[in-house]
């Protein structure tokens, strides 16, 4: 099928990678954080049995893991400290660009083919207008990506990239609930990064020579670094990957739902859908809608009254088949350009938090990482190195953090215009 009407927000979408190759800058930073003196240090050490590392990693989501196997596999210690309890099934499912694959197999081969042995390969993206028959598009060549960037784009389960991630990394480097607070830095040149374990309120820390924040969106080693930086709420979300099991008979008309691996864009007015067929026969949706009041949740059945006489009828029985899901507020950070100090930096959404309407987050994040240990191989763990990635990165990422609010905008214009 020919693609009738072109769309600028697809445009972004399938060129987005592009914008990577954005030329760096320089930046200045400051040294903020309280030195403890070596005598207290040594105290509170001793009282505590702080661990020591060569980098303490927050965050034990994709891009904490992936940053993991990278420092491992170049000798340096590491602890990741996670706010979650255990490791266990989160999430719906993510998008990945070829750009990010390329950076996964540069860094670490075996992880890369554990991530696309889990993946679906996207063969096909459309996007529908509910409002405006005329906005509707096709584009069908998506199984040429990898002669044309190296990668495919993929979906994956956000569970799956959890474990293909975590494969092959040593247990004892986990600290599950473990509530990261910020970090103090020491006059030996470490640092010491501050956490509460679950149900207590007792500060404990590791003592590390450098700290890496992938912690994401609430990041508070962000808010110690830039005290005024603060999320910006957009709209809210429900999001569910239906088990194949229960959407085989939903999605049996491809006519009247989606073909098989198609990434889909359903558009209201103040509304929208995202929908996704994987290999295996699962269906990923997300649903996100406009209102003042982002803090009310709706039931199931709210959900598919919401959708029911607008959308087409499969969207409805998704909704309505779907017991399990997640409930969250879109948001992302502005755009900033400070995101570390002295042996502290910031990784992934934990620096720039972007909205979805590009699909860019976790992509963004393994780039962030191909980066940082570009400059740790040129120089090891120092300063230096940090402030070379931060300064190649942070433009880089800014245009991609606009280029998303851009398009997040688009695509809700799409809806509205009749």
């Amino acid at each position: 099928m020919k693609t009738k009407y072109f769309i600028p927000s697809l445009s972004f979408f399938i060129g987005s990678f592009f914008l990577q190759l954005s030329d760096h800058s320089t930046v200045a930073f400051s040294s903020l954080a309280t030195p403890v003196s070596s005598e207290a240090q040594s105290e509170r050490r001793d009282a505590n049995k702080t661990p020591i590392v060569d980098v303490a990693v927050v965050g034990a989501g994709p891009s904490g893991l992936a940053l993991a196997h990278c420092l491992i596999d170049r000798g340096y210690s590491v602890k990741i400290l996670e706010r979650r309890s255990t490791f266990r099934p989160v999430g719906s499912a993510v998008f990945l660009h070829p750009f990010a694959l390329n950076s996964l197999k540069k860094l670490s081969p075996g992880v890369a083919a554990n991530v696309m042995e889990a993946a679906t390969q996207v063969g096909t993206v459309t996007v529908k207008s509910l409002t405006n028959t005329k906005n509707q598009a096709v584009f069908d060549e998506f199984d040429k990506a990898p002669g044309v960037f190296g990668s495919p784009f993929v979906t994956i389960k956000f569970w799956d990239l959890l474990q293909s991630l975590r494969s092959g990394l040593p247990d004892d480097i986990f600290c599950f609930g473990s509530d990261v607070q910020g970090y103090q830095e020491c006059v030996d040149g470490r640092v010491d990064l501050l956490y509460h374990t679950e149900g207590s309120d007792e500060k404990k820390s590791v003592n590390a020579k450098m700290i890496i924040d992938a912690g994401g969106i609430r990041s508070k080693i962000r808010k110690q670094i830039s005290p005024d930086s603060q999320s910006v709420p957009f709209c809210k979300a429900y999001m569910a990957v239906l088990p194949a099991d229960k959407a085989k008979s939903i999605m049996s008309d491809p006519k009247n739902s989606m073909t098989s691996r198609e990434l889909g864009f359903i558009v209201g007015e103040f509304d929208g859908m995202t929908l996704a067929t994987l290999e295996n026969g699962d269906v990923w949706w997300t649903y996100t809608y406009f209102e003042d009041d982002l803090g009310s949740s709706k039931t199931q059945e709210e959900l598919v009254k919401q959708v029911q006489g607008r959308y087409p009828p499969f969207v409805a029985e998704l909704l309505g088949s779907t017991e399990d899901r997640v409930e969250t507020i879109i948001a992302d950070l502005p755009v900033s350009w400070k995101w570390g100090e002295g042996m502290v930096t910031l990784l992934g959404d934990s620096a720039h938090a972007q909205l979805p309407a590009l699909g860019l987050g976790c992509s963004a994040a393994f780039a962030d990482i191909e980066e940082l240990c570009k400059q740790i191989d040129s120089d090891g763990l120092c300063e230096s190195a940090l402030r070379r990635y931060e300064r190649w990165r942070m433009p880089q990422t800014a245009v991609l953090q606009t280029a998303s609010r851009f398009t997040f905008g688009s695509m809700r214009n799409l809806g509205s215009q009749k």
